[in-house]
């Protein structure tokens, strides 16, 4: 005998609309622990990146530094250059000067010009000339110039004159002074 007119129905603990929230709510927690771990492992990520561009950095930075002492040494030696040929081109322009300067009772035939000494060899008419016109200009360069004379048969004498500089006698001075 039934005392109801419905069927019995076993009833749940849990309502089917709760076990549905449930669900939805356990896959919104899996979904916020990926997040999590793929936040993690992109900030171990970036931490190791930054690691290398740190140490990218300071070998650029020394690189830098050393181009930098390279850049300012070349400039330095440029520099150092530029006045040696500047003061080779005035000890030349002098030179041409001077034996521009040479006149009709001197010839030259030969000159060598060897680091801090100047050779030149010739013949004259007489030292008086020679000693006036080419080796006082010779003496105003150098700080030494000393010549030798020897006597030919036809009354002409050959020379042979040797300037050069001692040590550090100012001559680089001298040659900054022409102009």
């Amino acid at each position: 005998m039934t005392y109801s007119f419905t069927k019995a129905t076993s009833k749940h603990v849990l309502k089917p609309v709760t076990k549905i929230w449930a669900f939805y709510f356990i896959i919104a927690f899996g979904i916020l622990v990926v997040f999590k771990v793929n936040l993690l492992l992109q900030i171990e990520s970036l931490k190791e990146s930054q690691e290398n561009m740190k140490a990218e950095q300071k070998r650029i930075l020394k690189t830098t530094q050393s181009l930098e002492k390279e850049g300012e040494r070349l400039h330095y030696e440029l520099g150092v250059a530029s006045q040696i040929k500047n003061r080779d081109e005035k000890l030349r322009t002098q030179i041409k000067n001077i034996i521009n300067m040479i006149p009709q009772g001197i010839q030259i035939s030969e000159i060598k010009f060897d680091n801090q000494i100047l050779f030149i060899r010739g013949t004259t008419i007489s030292k008086e000339l020679f000693e006036t016109s080419l080796q006082s200009q010779l003496r105003t360069i150098y700080s030494m110039s000393n010549a030798s004379f020897y006597e030919l048969p036809s009354g002409w004498l050959n020379f042979e004159s040797i300037s050069q500089t001692i040590g550090d006698d100012g001559l680089i001075e001298r040659i900054d002074e022409i102009r």
